[in-house]
């Protein structure tokens, strides 16, 4: 599940208490201080999954932010931050003292030593705290990374869009589906930190290729109602060839024009059902979820649901009397 911690317009001394407890009760100790003249505030996104795994997502006024050392149990756990917005600087005890990540770079910590965070401006970030044993054991980038971070890369880009995906999905996930998203989070950081070339290999083959068909599927959800959305388009945006969009879908049993189709009868389903929309006429429904011919959108709708799209309003409609009735 998705851990939600939010504050603003508060006075420092108490806003610095609320995140300081927030933060302990994730289990990591900060001497947090806002920084500026205007009040602070902040947006923190949580979801920790199984291996020991947890993603982050903060979005924060100016501020600086000590870390005091992990407890025993968590000293192994390294820290892995991505700037999105702003310009966030760290330092680490004993490794370096200065890191200065822009829009795209990425820092990385290790819990067991002080270390300092600290953005003079608004700022956006993604988190990842990972374990240092269950990563492979030779890592060539690994050391680099503590000292000097991580300059943007295809391999960063890609892991940043999947841990996006992740607190931006509210849904809690299965055991199943749970362990399978932490083997492609640890697929993907070896491949980001790997200077082997058999670990880079098996990073690419099953962490990468989730990672680009969970981007993939982001990126149409995001532009169905868009008529320029085709597998040409997709592959363009995504620097990779149509063969091989065709093969991440092929590898889950579909094909892209049939996943495409069926969300976009999905979007066209929830917004003729939804009381907000009832006033919206289908033809104008249709044209948001993407279709450009309705004829066309009338018989796959029918076809995937067995009623009409009027019908389906229709018994929302009556559904939605009777809820009320009782």
């Amino acid at each position: 599940m998705v851990l939600r911690f939010s504050a603003k317009g508060k006075p420092a001394s108490a806003f610095k208490e609320e995140v300081q407890a927030f933060y302990e009760a994730t289990s990591t100790r900060v001497d947090y201080a806002p920084l500026g003249e205007t009040l602070p505030f902040v947006d923190l996104h949580i979801r920790p999954l199984s291996g020991g795994l947890c993603v982050l997502e903060a979005k924060s006024s100016p501020y600086v932010n000590r870390l005091l050392g992990a407890s025993e149990r968590d000293a192994d756990m390294l820290k892995l931050g991505l700037t999105l917005k702003g310009r966030v600087c760290s330092g680490q005890a004993g490794i370096r003292s200065y890191t200065d990540a822009n829009v795209g770079n990425a820092v990385m910590l290790a819990a067991d030593k002080t270390a300092f965070i600290s953005a003079a401006k608004n700022s956006h970030t993604l988190e990842i705290a990972v374990p240092r044993e269950r990563l492979a054991p030779r890592l060539g980038k690994l050391d680099r990374a503590l000292r000097y971070g991580l300059e943007n890369s295809p391999e960063l880009r890609l892991l940043r869009t999947y841990v996006a995906s992740l607190l931006h999905e509210e849904a809690d996930y299965e055991a199943s589906t749970e362990a399978s998203i932490s083997s492609h989070l640890y697929d993907l950081l070896n491949l980001l930190l790997s200077g082997a070339k058999e670990e880079t290999e098996l990073a690419q083959q099953r962490g990468g290729r989730a990672a680009r068909l969970t981007a993939i599927k982001s990126d149409i959800a995001t532009n169905l109602g868009n008529p320029a959305l085709s597998i040409d388009w997709i592959a363009r945006r995504h620097g990779i060839g149509k063969r091989f969009v065709r093969n991440l879908f092929y590898g889950e049993n579909t094909n892209f024009t049939d996943y495409v189709l069926g969300m976009r009868l999905d979007l066209a389903c929830s917004l003729l059902t939804s009381p907000c929309h009832d006033r919206r006429s289908i033809t104008a429904i249709a044209l948001e979820a993407g279709f450009g011919d309705i004829s066309w959108f009338n018989r796959t709708f029918r076809r995937r649901f067995s009623i009409t799209p009027k019908e389906m309003r229709e018994k929302a409609k009556s559904d939605m009397g009777h809820s009320q009735a009782f």
